[in-house]
């Protein structure tokens, strides 16, 4: 099976999608009457996935070259969803491994889409009364004579003069109330690309996943390669108490990182494969877990670390006071540039004073005729380490690569 890259916005809405699955029966999306089809292939003669006939009705013969995440793909415009497939399919062990001729189940999305776009009932409005003490009538009349006397001496209600600070504060009519609506603030950053984005450090783990748990239903037989919604076990020798509820990130190793410019050792590039939830306990050190989340498909041997909820970035334009200068360390799956909405990992972390949010300025290469660099991008960090940090891509005018500068200037 062909090597699935880190989540993009892709990989955030098939979450969200396989999030909303866990919350039906587990047959919800097989019993939906409507056909899937494939959707049309984006390049018609690059395609390796034929598209099945419209009658085939949600079923698809696997010929040579298949492999799911193609076929998600084909189907569902989204190679990120292939654990849906397999999960529908039991005689499917490994899913690295299907063969020509085998008849798969395509479910239906249909269902969960009407769940996602079902509508939300509004949120309770925050309300504030705000109560005045009761007058005696003859006070209130006389008022209300006052008021209307200076109002056939005024003009019209609609030319009225703006009403003062001190008038437009004052406390509303009797009997009246001032409605202050709680403000939300969308983040920067959504939670699961967060989760999903990886690292660079030095650190490791003596925690890590076994594999998953014979199933005899699904005739899963301790497969290694584990996915959404399997029971796994994991052992955890870090510490000594671990409790149902418990949750590890599931990460593996990549490759080394090395500084661009100086070459120095700057520890490994992790990719985040999910999160398991702990639910019960095998022996000592050994425990049973459910994988809760899935960016990728996990396989024994990878390492897990506590979870730990990520602080969203809020929209702020204060900048803090700070005078640092680095470097890009590496770019996700090897590749040579990020643009907007990508990651990249920076040569400065907590050792440095960076914090999470911090903004930093990309330069470009140094001009070859004047040896200036300009401006081209801007990245904001969410993950802090010892030595190196995760950011964001903000906005780039130009591609962005390994070992551009970054600028944190006041």
């Amino acid at each position: 099976m062909t090597s699935r890259s880190t989540p993009s916005v892709r990989a955030v809405r098939s979450a969200l999608i396989l999030l909303v699955i866990a919350l039906y029966p587990a047959t919800a999306w097989l019993q939906e009457p409507a056909a899937v089809t494939p959707a049309p292939p984006q390049q018609p003669a690059a395609a390796t996935t034929p598209a099945p006939a419209a009658e085939q009705s949600g079923k698809h013969e696997i010929r040579q070259g298949d492999t799911l995440w193609d076929i998600a793909n084909s189907y569902y415009r989204d190679p990120f969803l292939w654990p849906l497939i397999w999960k529908s399919n039991p005689s499917i062990n490994d899913p690295d491994l299907i063969y020509p001729g085998t008849a798969l189940v395509i479910p239906s999305l249909a269902p969960v889409e009407r769940a996602m776009s079902a509508p939300v009932e509004p949120a309770p409005v925050t309300e504030k009364v705000v109560q005045e003490n009761v007058e005696p009538a003859g006070a209130v009349q006389a008022a209300t004579a006052d008021t209307a006397q200076q109002e056939n001496t005024t003009v019209s209600s609609l030319f009225r003069p703006r009403p003062s600070e001190a008038e437009a504060t004052a406390a509303p009519a009797l009997g009246g109330k001032i409605i202050l609506p709680e403000d939300t603030v969308k983040p920067l950053i959504d939670k699961y690309a967060m989760l999903g984005a990886g690292f660079v450090s030095e650190e490791n783990s003596k925690d890590y996943l076994q594999g998953s748990v014979e199933d005899p239903t699904r005739g899963v037989q301790g497969s290694s390669i584990v996915s959404y919604d399997q029971e796994v076990y994991i052992v955890v020798r870090s510490r000594e108490d671990v409790n149902i509820g418990d949750r590890f990130l599931i990460f593996e190793e990549m490759h080394d990182v090395k500084h661009p410019v100086t070459n120095r050792n700057f520890g490994k590039l992790y990719k985040v494969n999910g999160v398991v939830k702990v639910t019960g306990a095998k022996e000592k050190g050994v425990y049973v877990g459910r994988i809760t989340l899935s960016f990728d498909a996990a396989m024994r041997g990878n390492l897990l670390a506590p979870y730990q909820e990520p602080t969203l970035l809020q929209p702020s334009k204060e900048r803090q006071t700070k005078n640092l200068t680095g470097y890009i360390l590496d770019v996700p799956d090897r590749k040579s540039i990020s643009g907007q909405s990508d990651i990249v990992y920076l040569d400065k972390g907590k050792e440095d004073g960076v914090d999470p949010g911090d903004r930093f300025t990309v330069m470009s290469e140094p001009n070859p005729s004047t040896g200036v660099r300009r401006p081209i991008g801007e990245v904001q960090v969410f993950v802090v380490k010892a030595r190196t940090a995760t950011a964001y891509v903000r906005k780039s005018i130009d591609t962005l690569s390994k070992g551009y500068p970054v600028v944190f200037k006041n």
